[in-house]
């Protein structure tokens, strides 16, 4: 079963076009780190794009897909904003078993390994909120027509769907039938494009027809994941601190649009695929002119900064030459070592550099921090109480067995239940502090 993913530029030729992005940089991104950890784990891993698709993820970029089919700009007399029509298309070309993977997940194992038999596969089922049922009536009014399935949904809307950050399978002669069922539906509306939200449409012709095909003729499916999502509300899909625990990672939605967990996929991609980080940033600067990111890195320069790091952390005098660079790279893998510590054996606690105390405007003076990012805005985390005598021990570094005894008088509790529930919460404490990059630990 070969894994396929697919880009199309929607005929827009623009480096700098965000795809639903807080930023054009993280989509780059997103597909650097979505294609290295596919190939990690998959002997084929196909690209379908357009010939811009090709110059920037393939001649540009390198990717290291083992085939590339530029095939898509066929579609280029399409509204731009028609975005899932590219991902029909490919399902409609492929004669073998695949699974289809969205540019913006990112695996740590194998997905052809846990489900070569499935007949058709897709990420988990959704439950859609009033908004799907209010974005509907707007469009179905200006629809000339309507397929059996669509016809039943708007006769009778269930609040069903299918996220598709994932899909395929071994059917299919499923697959042929659906792409046809949803291309002829599209096609046969064209005409209305102007009068409807295409970004919208998006969802109707691609996950709420699948579901309603997928039912209207019995077939059996299976999920990446068994629990039912509600659309908006997909919680831990995003914690990269996880990983490689964690298996599987999509930044759908608000996650695209979230800084904290843009910057932390930016810091993984640059510490664990630095050449091709550095390859996006050229680019970059080239479109901006100017030399705001950095073009430098590759495996060795990345060791050398851990390294360096280490040394200064150990002394507690950091250097503020590449400083936020060198605590991005040294913390990424942090949290895990944190849980692998914590349990077996003692270590050091420090107190970084590279962030401000501040005091809010309101009636309670709330206290923040203000934590530094590299060619970032500056993000703000609220202090509590428990926070700031914390802070106030770790600094400017402890023995993590020193810390809990420090820590543990300003709690009352009387059993060894409650104890253990507080060093759950202190441990949660580091780990977040760990994320936010303002403690490092080494032994």
């Amino acid at each position: 079963m070969k894994i396929i993913q697919s880009f199309w530029s929607g005929n827009l030729t623009d480096l700098t076009r965000n795809y639903g992005w807080i930023s054009y940089k993280y989509n780059w991104l997103s597909w650097i780190l979505s294609c290295h950890q596919l190939v990690k784990f998959h002997e084929e891993v196909e690209l379908y794009t357009d010939r811009f698709g090709y110059e920037i993820l393939i001649e540009k970029l390198n990717l290291p897909y083992t085939k590339v089919h530029v095939v898509l700009d066929d579609l280029n007399d399409y509204p731009k904003d028609l975005w899932a029509v590219s991902k029909i298309k490919v399902y409609q070309m492929q004669n073998e078993p695949f699974l289809h993977v969205d540019g913006d997940v990112f695996v740590w194992e194998s997905l052809e390994a846990k489900f070569r038999n499935a007949a058709v596969l897709t990420q988990n089922l959704e439950i859609t909120g009033d908004n799907y049922i209010k974005m509907w009536d707007k469009i179905s009014p200006e629809l000339l027509y309507m397929p059996d399935e669509m016809e039943k949904y708007h006769m009778s809307p269930n609040n069903f769907a299918c996220n598709m950050g994932v899909v395929g399978g071994n059917d299919i002669d499923f697959f042929k039938q659906y792409s046809k069922i949803s291309i002829d539906f599209l096609d046969k509306n064209i005409a209305v494009s102007s009068k409807i939200n295409c970004l919208n449409f998006n969802l109707f012709f691609e996950q709420i027809l699948f579901y309603q095909y997928a039912q209207n003729i019995g077939v059996k499916l299976d999920f990446l994941f068994d629990e039912v999502y509600n659309d908006g509300y997909y919680d831990g899909f995003a914690e990269f601190q996880d990983v490689p625990e964690k298996k599987y990672l999509h930044l759908l939605g608000e996650y695209k649009r979230n800084p904290a967990v843009c910057k932390a996929m930016e810091i993984y991609v640059m510490r664990n695929y630095p050449e091709c980080y550095s390859k996006i940033t050229t680019l970059i600067n080239e479109a901006e002119g100017n030399q705001n990111e950095i073009e430098f890195l590759n495996k060795e320069k990345v060791e050398e900064l851990i390294s360096d790091f280490d040394d200064e952390l150990r002394s507690k005098k950091f250097l503020a030459d590449n400083y936020l660079l060198k605590r991005d790279l040294y913390t990424e893998a942090l949290p895990n070592y944190f849980k692998s510590l914590r349990d077996n054996e003692d270590f050091n606690i420090v107190l970084l550099n590279g962030f401000d105390i501040t005091i809010g405007q309101d009636e309670e003076e709330t206290s923040f921090l203000e934590i530094k990012e590299l060619n970032e805005m500056s993000k703000k985390y609220e202090l509590d109480d428990l926070d700031e005598i914390a802070l106030s021990e770790i600094e400017p570094g402890i023995r993590y067995s020193d810390f809990i005894s420090e820590m543990l008088p300003h709690f009352d509790y009387e059993s060894e239940k409650a104890k253990k529930d507080i060093l759950i919460l202190l441990n949660s404490k580091l780990t977040n502090y760990i994320v936010l990059k303002i403690i490092a630990i080494y032994r």
